[in-house]
């Protein structure tokens, strides 16, 4: 089971938590990838507001630092291609289940996908999960990204909700999804 601190290997991928010395890098790889994924399907004044506060070095720095909230660097042949933010302690409202992770955030670098790194990368968060105590893992995503969607899908999660997701001041509606984690 991984811990909090602990390099973790699968198939030649490292994942390691992001050190607190690597704040500029977090910060340029997470809007780097965020843009990539998001900037072209969204009005562009919102767009700009969401990645000024989201990916400054203050509110990352911020983020590091709150408990329960995780950052984790994947690294492909010693490249950075992907990153995840996980929370161990915030579950939907009304969450009857017990204890759950959230998949905050998965991004793996353009040059980087279709190499099967999302499923590892999901199969880690699952593990952590486990090593938490939790019985779920839960995300949201966006209803406009059917790819996204699908792949959660074939990963076995499944919808049960919806929330908004704030793009700056433009309100975006996510599904929420879930999954319970076998012993």
């Amino acid at each position: 089971m991984p811990t909090r601190d602990a390099e973790h290997r699968f198939s030649g991928l490292l994942i390691r938590p992001v050190r607190p010395e690597e704040l500029d890098r977090l910060c340029a790889f997470a809007e780097t990838t965020f843009r990539v994924a998001w900037q072209a399907d969204n009005e562009p004044e919102p767009f700009e507001q969401y990645c000024r506060t989201q990916f400054h070095p203050e509110h990352l720095r911020a983020e590091l630092a709150e408990p329960g909230v995780e950052f984790y660097f994947a690294f492909l042949d010693d490249a950075l291609v992907a990153y995840l933010k996980l929370h161990t302690r915030h579950v939907p409202p009304d969450w009857p289940h017990g204890p759950a992770l959230q998949l905050v955030r998965i991004y793996v670098d353009q040059s980087a996908q279709s190499l099967g790194l999302g499923a590892r990368l999901l199969q880690f968060t699952e593990d952590r999960a486990r090593a938490t105590g939790a019985g779920w893992v839960w995300l949201s995503v966006w209803q406009k990204s059917p790819r996204s969607i699908a792949f959660y899908q074939k990963n076995d999660y499944e919808i049960f909700g919806v929330e908004t997701f704030w793009v700056g001041d433009d309100p975006q509606p996510d599904w929420l999804m879930r999954k319970p984690l076998d012993e």
